[in-house]
């Protein structure tokens, strides 16, 4: 029975999602027939032809419709509306558990919504204009742990300022800066000379940094996940377009040798693929004639090997030998990219754009998105104040904390015209357990307590700007209260008279019965010797029940329900009692049957039969709940009015 609720919740949610969406069609944008007629009314409200055709149409796959179609339709739209009044009466639109779910769905459809009607299309119009350019820079890079504690956040800050202050004087190059400053990993800089990129090719906050910089410009102070920089663009150029390329490779040593006798190969006339199988020693790409894919600047390999392949000819048949860090080479550009229409270059940036470190699907990216675009940020001083405090204290733990007047109420955060004080920050450590003592406090916990207060107000706001998400909103909940009155008015068997389901189940003994059925062990393993101990154990007189607990590898299951049909359960019909089986497959492992016993046939009592009775009761139970609302909302359907109208609108007879 109630392996029907998902199918349920889906009918009467997604009626309400597609009444709501009506006027997304391109058939909404026809003129109706003048005059609109009424097809039908409930409880003295007019439906006219065009409610009910937008309502159709909005939950169609197709965008045509035929008089058929919106005949059938009628009475399930009219029963519906009935469901509808008959809820708001009952009060199912202030039921706890609606609300509840209602609201949960609002949260997340919000996020969703953000992404696909925000943040996506607006994030693509930039990656579309910055995919134009590729940037050439350098930067000064500090590794800061993001749980690193503010003393150590703001040392790297200031550091980072010094250099910046040393840049603009004229004093040091950002070499210089970068061996003075960068965090060094093993024997490299983690900062120095980038690469030149286009966009999707780093973090979102380094991108969103370097390509609001003018040509010469230094950047202010900034954080990523690897920690502080600050980045020189150098130069900017157009973007060279991607080449798929193919090569013949060996490796360094004495295998130059190999790679010229390479090129007197092709220069003799021996085709690509022969000389690739014969002579190439990257083993991955012999098979596909040396391809080795679309290559450009920012992509995965090294940025001198990315420099050779973008000032390959493209038009020659093949290169003549190069040297990389990786090894020799013979290349061929297969082809350029190029698209044959502005769509299909569009449709390939959306999947760049979707495959870049800068776009992901989660909620915490909406956060950081529309924090970086609407909220005022957080009150620098106040901050810093409020760190200050907390760092001063020796070892207290946060519910001891007392703020000083001058702290607690100044202003720490605002967001959507809401100041948030020092003492609401506080309040949020102390309510989310981030730690126990003061020592413990890191400065990312900031960026925690602003995404709960934007993950608060998201659907607040999500309302309050966009209409359209309302009705998307108010749809889903009228389906919620639509499918919980339909629950208890004709699936629940608590709301269910049960001297009705008594009295069809002594007027119908015959239809509630057990067939003959199989009491069975079955004893299933991955392993033929650990099946073959179990079959030992219980012919040797022990239980099958026993099996498991004497440590013997296998699985056990028992059943005498007859629920189960088919291969390999029809095996238990030629068994006797008391014996296994043959070995047989199942579930990709190996099994065998014990019937214990033949269960013959009989009558099922009052409480077997329950789930049974309810569910072959469930069609008349709702038509008869049917006809109470029809009768009570008087519902009227007028399909003459119903096929004039489709006549006007689609010039038939």
């Amino acid at each position: 029975m109630k392996n029907t609720g998902f199918v349920k919740t889906l009918c009467a949610v997604s009626m309400a999602v597609f009444i709501s969406c009506a006027g997304s069609n391109s058939s909404t944008n026809q003129a109706p027939p003048l005059p609109d007629q009424v097809v039908g009314e409930v409880n003295g409200e007019q439906v006219t032809y065009t409610e009910l055709k937008e309502s159709y149409m909005s939950g169609s796959i197709t965008e045509g419709f035929s008089y058929e179609e919106l005949y059938d339709f009628l009475p399930i739209y009219l029963d519906y509306k009935a469901k509808i009044l008959s809820a708001q009466e009952a009060g199912y639109f202030e039921n706890e558990k609606v609300i509840e779910e209602y609201e949960l769905y609002s949260k997340q459809a919000a996020y969703s919504f953000w992404l696909e009607n925000q943040i996506r299309p607006t994030m693509f119009n930039e990656f579309k204009e910055r995919y134009d350019a590729e940037l050439k820079s350098s930067h000064v890079l500090i590794a800061v742990d993001p749980q690193a504690n503010p003393r150590d956040t703001l040392d790297a800050y200031n550091k980072l300022v010094t250099a910046r202050t040393k840049f603009l004087a004229g004093t040091a190059t950002m070499a210089d800066l970068d061996k003075e400053y960068s965090t060094m990993r093993g024997d490299r800089s983690m900062g120095g000379e980038l690469p030149w990129f286009s966009v999707g090719t780093t973090v979102r906050e380094f991108e969103e940094v370097l390509y609001s910089l003018e040509l010469g410009e230094i950047s202010q102070p900034f954080r990523t996940q690897f920690g502080y920089h600050i980045v020189l663009l150098e130069q900017r150029r157009a973007k060279q377009p991607s080449r798929d390329v193919s090569h013949i490779f060996t490796r360094k040593g004495d295998n130059q040798a190999n790679i010229d006798s390479a090129l007197i190969a092709l220069e003799n006339g021996t085709e690509w693929n022969e000389v690739v199988k014969s002579y190439s020693e990257d083993t991955p790409s012999i098979s596909t004639g040396g391809k080795i894919g679309w290559i450009n600047y920012g992509g995965r390999y090294d940025a001198a090997f990315i420099d050779s392949v973008m000032h390959l000819d493209v038009d020659a048949d093949y290169s003549k030998p190069i040297e990389t860090v990786y090894g020799f080479h013979i290349m061929r550009v297969d082809s350029v990219e190029q698209f044959e229409s502005e769509e299909e270059r569009n449709k390939w940036l959306m999947t760049k754009l979707e495959q870049s470190p800068t776009f992901k699907k989660n909620n915490s990216f909406v956060i950081d998105w529309i924090r970086d675009k609407y909220d005022q940020g957080a009150v620098a001083s106040a901050l810093s104040e409020f760190e200050g405090f907390v760092n001063s204290l020796d070892s207290a733990r946060y519910e001891n904390i007392i703020l000083p007047s001058s702290i607690s109420a100044s202003e720490i955060y605002r967001f959507e015209e809401s100041n948030y004080t020092a003492q609401n920050y506080l309040t949020y450590l102390i309510n989310t357990n981030k730690g126990t003592y003061s020592e413990q406090y890191r400065s990312d916990w900031l960026s925690d307590y602003t995404e709960s207060i934007i993950d608060g107000k998201l659907t607040e706001i999500t309302i309050r700007d966009y209409p359209e998400f309302i009705k998307q909103t108010d749809s889903y909940k009228t389906g919620l209260v639509v499918y919980q009155i339909n629950e208890d008015s004709v699936w629940s068997s608590a709301t269910l008279d049960t001297t009705i389901l008594m009295n069809k189940y002594e007027d119908n003994l015959d239809q509630y019965s057990y067939n003959t059925r199989y009491h069975y062990h079955m004893v299933t393993s991955s392993r033929d010797t650990s099946l073959q101990k179990a079959i030992d154990f219980v012919n040797e007189g022990n239980s099958p029940d026993s099996i498991r607990a004497n440590g013997i590898a296998v699985g056990v299951v028992s059943d005498s329900t007859g629920a189960f049909q088919g291969e390999p359960f029809d095996k238990l019909e030629s068994m006797e009692v008391n014996t296994f089986s043959d070995v047989f497959e199942y579930s990709n492992r190996k099994g065998v049957f014990y019937l214990n016993a033949i269960l013959p046939a009989r009558t099922m009592t009052f409480d077997e039969a329950f789930n049974r009775l309810v569910s072959d009761y469930q069609p008349e139970r709702e038509e008869n709940w049917m006809m109470r609302l029809r009768d009570k909302y008087d519902i009227k359907s007028y399909p003459e009015n119903l096929q004039k109208s489709y006549q006007l609108e689609n010039n038939v007879e």
